[in-house]
């Protein structure tokens, strides 16, 4: 059965559960969830898309207008069973929805008139990725990791971190890959922000490359660090440290596992390496998929990890990062953002020796 088939069946499943006569789905992460990867906005900046899909027990509608609709039967959603509602490109797209539903309870993934937002609970459906989601997420991890270390590669002393970033968005794009983050710092910039967002600053010895990447609906994100000239000892131990930090935390990420029990993990082995506090000066990551973190890992968090769920932990610690995204198994779990021409180090972990991205050395 179509993978689009079974995401249906799990929504009206969930209108079951929840009593509800129809749930309304208006975000473009829902819309390319649901239609296994295709776009529903014109703006590349916004979370609502130019579309919504209902779907109640019996019937499924998709309201676009009119400049859209044409271009999402033909080119999106295909046979997948929507029925297209259309209204005047000028003209507000609600009271269409509304005509819809005369009585009952309507859920929606954002808040709309007369609607129960649900949407941190919906969203729930889309984290086990299907086989087909989980090989898309394969392609787009392992190009995604060696378009940048292709960019990084050909960065040179003077180049700003602007530039830099222009040429990973760039080359990302040219193959159909959106960057909805790009973050660069270079040298001291690195150890004073977390979240660099790149400047006119130029590099002297040392870069920090940061990326989520889409496509079809789908994300993946990595960090990578280059350095010019010999690595100083210090910054080599401090990397070490910050990879053993997510390597742990990759090899607890297991089917079944409270994401609170993970964390306390990260927090115990900042505390063994030195920095008992470092934990909180940055977020850890989380899961990962049709948005850049489906939630925020944290001490208090009540989920749990599912199987076939992709995550990206990125732990820091004063100068530099970690980060990739794997896919969970019960097996192993399966780093999806590994370039072969990228330097490698061996890291010692619980479960398993895990070889992690190194320092690139030009």
């Amino acid at each position: 059965m179509e993978e689009w088939k079974i995401k249906q069946q799990k929504v009206r499943e969930f209108l079951r559960a929840k009593d509800l006569a129809a749930f309304i789905f208006s975000r473009r992460s829902s819309f390319a969830w649901l239609t296994d990867g295709g776009e529903s906005s014109v703006n590349e900046a916004s979370i609502m898309g130019d579309a919504h899909l209902v779907i109640t027990p019996e019937r499924l509608y998709v309201t676009a207008p009119n400049n859209e609709m044409d271009r999402l039967l033909s080119e999106v959603l295909g046979d997948q069973g929507y029925e297209p509602l259309s209204y005047y490109w000028w003209e507000n797209g609600i009271p269409t929805i509304e005509k819809l539903f005369k009585a009952g309870r309507v859920g929606s993934d954002m808040a709309l008139p007369g609607c129960l937002d649900l949407y941190q609970e919906v969203k729930r459906l889309r984290y086990s990725l299907m086989p087909g989601e989980q090989e898309r997420m394969r392609i787009l991890g392992k190009r995604a990791a060696d378009i940048l270390s292709e960019v990084c590669r050909q960065i040179h002393p003077g180049d700003s971190e602007i530039k830099i970033a222009g040429e990973v968005k760039g080359k990302m794009g040219a193959e159909g890959i959106a960057t909805p983050v790009v973050l660069v710092a270079a040298d001291d910039r690195i150890n004073r922000y977390r979240h660099p967002l790149p400047t006119e600053k130029e590099v002297e010895r040392l870069v920090m490359v940061v990326v989520c990447a889409r496509r079809w609906g789908l994300t993946v994100a990595l960090t990578r660090m280059v350095h010019f000239g010999s690595v100083p000892r210090i910054l080599s131990e401090r990397f070490q440290e910050v990879n053993t930090i997510l390597a742990r935390l990759i090899n607890a990420t297991t089917p079944g596992k409270p994401v609170k029990e993970i964390f306390s993990l990260a927090m115990q082995t900042y505390a063994e390496l030195g920095y008992p506090h470092e934990w909180q000066s940055h977020h850890q990551g989380g899961p990962i998929g049709y948005d850049t973190r489906e939630y925020l890992a944290s001490p208090e968090c009540d989920d749990i990890v599912l199987p076939a769920q992709g995550f990206a932990w990125n732990p820091t610690l004063p100068g530099v990062k970690a980060e990739d995204t794997i896919l969970v198994s019960e097996a192993a779990q399966e780093i999806l953002t590994v370039s072969k021409d990228w330097p490698t180090q061996i890291i010692k972990a619980d479960r398993g020796n895990l070889e992690m991205p190194d320092i690139l050395t030009l």
